[in-house]
């Protein structure tokens, strides 16, 4: 029976065949009498002798299987449904500084508004959100950073209300704005606050002459407006956003040996081969009188003096002596010194309950019996029941991992927000906390409600970038496209 149906199935096809390329010969027109004998002798006569039996299969003829599709399962195909506007009807090659706009956000190398109204087509290499480190956090400017496809960058307001042309080598972000290099070697470079305005042009600061070549970068290591300056002699100086130097008309030292960032409203300064601390005012709050010395790093700098590391305050007085230690580490909240851990609470080893401690930002967590305890710097205490291991945390949200290995986000009163591999985003506008699941591409906001799906862990004003398989765009709370469009090399 098998050995019949095959046969019907070749005798059918061998029929059918035969029958299309005749069609084809009368259609083109061509002559049937060599091409109807070629055809008969070819496709014809062995259809014959298969239907009847007399023709012998080849012996290694491969013969394959004819297989039913189940059209139920088929769908008819369903286009994607692009949702945008746009602002100009031609191709938008450059953004056009307006005040209508609100906030936009980034597709690739373009813009749109919140309303989905492309304000610029996707004609950059990059568009970036500015950021910058401030203490243990990142700090988001309303300044978006663009990239052109000859590697020039350009700066614009989040907004929209303002960009700069494409006359810079590097962009810098930083305390003040967005540092502008237009060239390192010379140390040309301006700085743009977020509303656009130009602070000032290192082309008029009367110190550019003396800096090293190529250290025009330094000076977007700036705090409380002071911005660290190299020069060619190797000393430092921080100048001010007019360029003058800080103490340089208050009679005090303006250059040092050395110097470090300000960090906490305090600098580390060397001269005469020793490190104290200066304030803002430039004024010394810690004397010149240690060897090697930090910054500081939530409240407490370690100082190498009298052949041993120590740890100091504010004040300058000292904390904690760790004779014999090679190496120190300061964290928010804790002390690390040749891998014993310190508490910043009093200066102690970290041993809670007979526990060890281990650090987190802002404190210590330990496992008992029957969950984690947190133990923070301010002197409050956290607990988690069920947890046996803290992975991280942001603001009042806490990644832990359960006794049966499952991860879990909870809050401060150990009430579980979210089940599963989570990690903490941040809204690059509003600072605002989100829970991301990578492998299910999820986002919940800070009290575990669903935000969207197919997300790539990017928020910007409560919008979500998200993904399908033929689109990508903005998703607003509840899943809903705001903008779509195809997806860049998709079918």
């Amino acid at each position: 029976m098998k050995r019949r149906d095959k046969d019907n199935t070749r005798a059918s096809g061998g029929r059918v065949l035969p029958l299309a390329l005749v069609l084809t010969l009368l259609l083109t027109g061509c002559g049937l009498s060599d091409q109807w004998a070629a055809v008969k002798e070819q496709y014809i006569d062995p259809a014959v002798e298969r239907a009847e039996g007399n023709l012998t299969e080849p012996e290694n003829e491969i013969i394959a299987p004819n297989i039913g599709t189940d059209r139920e399962e088929l769908t008819e195909y369903v286009p994607m449904d692009a949702l945008f506007t746009r602002s100009d009807v031609e191709t938008i090659l450059t953004l056009k500084p307006s005040e209508s706009y609100g906030r936009l956000l980034p597709f690739g190398g373009g813009l749109v508004t919140e309303q989905g109204s492309i304000v610029l087509d996707p004609v950059l290499e990059s568009i970036t959100a500015a950021s910058y480190k401030s203490g243990a956090d990142s700090v988001y400017l309303d300044v978006y950073i663009l990239q052109d496809a000859g590697g020039m960058y350009a700066v614009c307001g989040a907004d929209g209300s303002w960009v700069s042309g494409f006359d810079y080598v590097s962009v810098y972000p930083m305390e003040l704005g967005v540092l502008c290099v237009s060239d390192e070697e010379a140390n040309l470079a301006v700085c743009y606050a977020e509303d656009g305005t130009l602070l000032f042009d290192t082309v008029n600061f009367s110190d550019r002459s003396m800096m090293a070549a190529g250290s025009v970068s330094t000076l977007a290591q700036c705090e409380g407006g002071l911005m660290l300056c190299t020069y060619q002699r190797g000393t430092k100086s921080f100048l001010r956003s007019d360029g003058t130097a800080l103490n340089r008309n208050e009679g005090r030292t303006s250059y040092f040996e050395d110097a470090l960032p300000f960090s906490e409203g305090l600098a580390a300064v060397k001269n005469n081969g020793l490190w104290g601390y200066i304030d803002t005012n430039g004024e010394y709050v810690v004397q010149p009188q240690y060897e090697q010395a930090t910054g500081f790093t939530g409240g407490s700098a370690a100082v190498y003096g009298g052949g041993m590391w120590q740890i100091i305050d504010r004040t300058g007085t000292v904390r904690l002596t760790l004779p014999g230690v090679s190496e120190v580490t300061l964290g928010y909240g804790h002390i690390e010194a040749d891998g014993v851990y310190y508490s910043t609470t009093n200066y102690e080893q970290a041993i809670f309950f007979d526990y060890t401690g281990i650090p987190v930002d802002g404190g210590f967590w330990v496992k008992g019996a029957a969950g984690v305890r947190v133990f923070l710097s301010s002197g409050d205490q956290v607990y988690f029941s069920g947890a046996e291991e803290l992975l991280g945390h942001s603001g009042s949200l806490w990644l832990v991992r359960l006794a049966d290995g499952n991860q879990a986000v909870m809050d401060e009163y150990s009430r579980v927000v979210i089940f599963g591999e989570c990690s903490f985003v941040q809204d690059q506008a509003t600072g605002a906390t989100y829970i991301y699941n990578a492998g299910t591409q999820t986002l919940y906001d800070s009290a575990g409600a669903f935000v969207a799906d197919g997300c790539a862990g990017t928020v910007i004003d409560g919008y979500a970038w998200c993904a399908d398989a033929v689109s990508c765009g903005w998703k607003a709370a509840g899943g809903e496209w705001i903008f779509r469009i195809s997806s860049f090399g998709a079918d």
